[in-house]
């Protein structure tokens, strides 16, 4: 197996894993563009398209969107190891993603409607205690302390989000 570099990510190459060189030369050979064509564009030398191509060497990140937009493709496109056929194949497409994306996707939203909750619930409180002893009311024990306990479990509830979050990273 060879490995390449793109800005501290390791890219391995085998039978199954991502090959940015062979689409490198496919897309190139598609627009029916030599080596020194495509380097002369992309103002690196041919022996740099060479190297690309053989998987020795990968763009950095700015030449590699430069090598998108000469090719006229997106950047997935251009790193992908499978082929697009339309945006549907493209949404999902999450190759620097990992397999667990989608349920950190949910971990997510789930932690978000747990903010929102909390947002609300935490300002009808704050407004009924204002209210109260605005009317130099007592503020009853257990109201306060219905209140901590419910604010406590959202927080442990979030909390937990980000633990499982971090076990999807």
């Amino acid at each position: 197996m060879s490995k390449g570099f793109w800005y501290g990510i390791v890219l391995e190459k085998g039978d199954d894993e991502m090959a940015l060189g062979e689409n490198i030369r496919k897309l190139r050979e598609e627009a029916q563009l030599t080596q020194q064509q495509l380097a002369d564009r992309l103002y690196v030398s041919r022996q740099t398209v060479s190297r690309w191509e053989s998987g020795t060497r990968c763009p950095d990140l700015i030449t590699a969107k430069k090598l998108a937009m000469e090719l006229q493709i997106s950047l997935d496109e251009l790193i992908s190891d499978e082929e697009i056929r339309s945006m549907e194949d493209m949404k999902n497409l999450y190759l620097w993603r990992g397999p667990q994306w989608k349920e950190r996707q949910s971990l997510k939203e789930y932690k978000s409607r747990l903010c929102r909750v909390l947002d609300i619930f935490g300002s009808v409180f704050l407004v009924i205690m204002i209210f109260l002893l605005y009317l130099d009311m007592k503020v009853p024990v257990w109201f306060t302390a219905t209140g901590f306990v419910i604010v406590g479990a959202i927080r442990i509830l979030i909390w937990r989000a980000d633990k499982k979050m971090e076990g999807c990273a």
